[in-house]
């Protein structure tokens, strides 16, 4: 059905097309989890091992706070002021984890089964402009595996094919301008701009904050153990670029997968703006279509409803034995037959009309439908 009126719209919902906005939890958001475990976002459950007391640090509060030291308030090129240089290990770590990012990447099953393993520490501190450090606090291999996982565009292939992994992010949360920092396959560093910056920055504090607690709690290897002990195992057999490869390549499956479901959605949008910009000079005829076609409708509906009345006391008749099957089968077809040239009739009126109103047969009777539905709501 179409309408028994102008106004009045019969059966099925409208699909809002529209564009969503970004849905933003507060940065407060506490993630907590079963005692001595751990819960990753594929929904798997690590045991940890807990610290002794004597070695549990006091809760930190990783989230925004408005940075007032004036080192994250530039996205020039220049150098912003000068802070105090990280001490030797730091840096020694840090190199570690950029020169090992593929190696560790490669590894992300089995890492991913240790808790351990995904609680080591990595020291590289990210940053925004206006809020610092906050959210950024010490990430684990865990949170950049997971990052790098689920986020789009953290594991890239530029157009000439050379592979690279986003291990710094720094920018503005606001403008989304963005100077970030990238590895490459072959130990290259890069700086690199991300687009739409904040689609990269939200997922890493999401993750990294939802295991601040366990930072504190739990036991966690250095990333020279987690290195140590998967060189053990390796026993050099594995071919890691084979299953780089395939990661990237399932990696940029999915992104691009998620490009064309949001650009078909965007497209099937602004496709049914235009089918009602083309109601829309034609409003006055469609509704002397609707109403005709209701009236039409209602008459034809009373008709079929009034035969199968009829058909229902044949039925009955013949169960108690008054008429046999012969009698039946004579007088039932011929309604049959009258139902469907009712319903025919209904069909060919409704699009003879729509062709004769809209020639190029881009209107049907649910784009109608919809059309006034919407000019309802305004």
């Amino acid at each position: 059905m179409i309408m028994n009126d102008s106004n009045e719209l019969l059966g099925g919902k409208t699909q809002d097309l529209s564009p969503k906005p970004v849905e933003k939890k507060c940065q407060d958001e506490k993630e907590t989890f079963p005692d001595g475990k751990i819960v990753l976002l594929n929904g798997t459950q690590l045991d940890c091992y807990p610290l002794a007391d004597e070695d549990i640090e006091t809760a930190f509060q990783d989230k925004f706070e408005l940075d007032t030291t004036g080192q994250y308030l530039t996205m020039r090129k220049c150098k912003p002021k000068a802070m105090p240089v990280s001490n030797e290990w730091k840096q020694m770590q840090k190199q570690l984890f950029i020169d090992n990012a593929f190696y560790l990447m490669a590894h992300v099953d089995r890492i991913l089964k240790d808790s351990r393993m995904f609680l080591a520490p990595v020291a590289v501190q990210s940053a925004l402009a206006y809020t610092g450090t906050g959210g950024f606090n010490r990430p684990t291999l865990g949170v950049y595996l997971e990052w790098w996982q689920t986020c789009d565009g953290a594991m890239r292939i530029d157009k000439k094919g050379r592979r690279s992994l986003i291990y710094r992010l720094a920018g503005s949360p606001l403008s989304g301008s963005n100077r970030c920092s990238a590895v490459r396959e072959d130990g290259k560093i890069e700086t690199v701009t991300l687009s739409p910056f904040i689609n990269h920055w939200s997922p890493f504090i999401k993750i990294n904050t939802r295991y601040t607690e366990a930072k504190v709690r739990y036991q966690a290897y250095t990333l020279q153990e987690v290195l140590d002990i998967l060189h053990r195992e390796d026993n050099g057999i594995v071919d890691y670029n084979h299953i780089i490869t395939t990661r990237f390549m399932q990696h940029e499956i999915d992104r691009l997968s998620k490009r064309v479901e949001r650009l078909t959605k965007e497209s099937s949008h602004w496709h049914e703006k235009y089918l009602f910009a083309l109601i829309s000079p034609k409003e006055e005829k469609v509704r002397e279509f609707l109403a005709e076609y209701g009236k039409l409708e209602t008459r034809v509906g009373q008709e079929i409803e009034h035969l199968k009345m009829q058909k229902k006391e044949l039925k009955a008749q013949l169960k108690r034995g008054q008429i046999d099957n012969v009698s039946y089968q004579r007088s039932i077809t011929p309604m049959n037959k009258r139902i469907e040239e009712l319903e025919l009739q209904l069909r060919r009126f409704k699009n003879d009309k729509l062709d004769e109103i809209f020639p190029t047969r881009e209107i049907n009777s649910g784009t109608i439908e919809r059309y006034f539905r919407e000019k309802g709501k305004q």
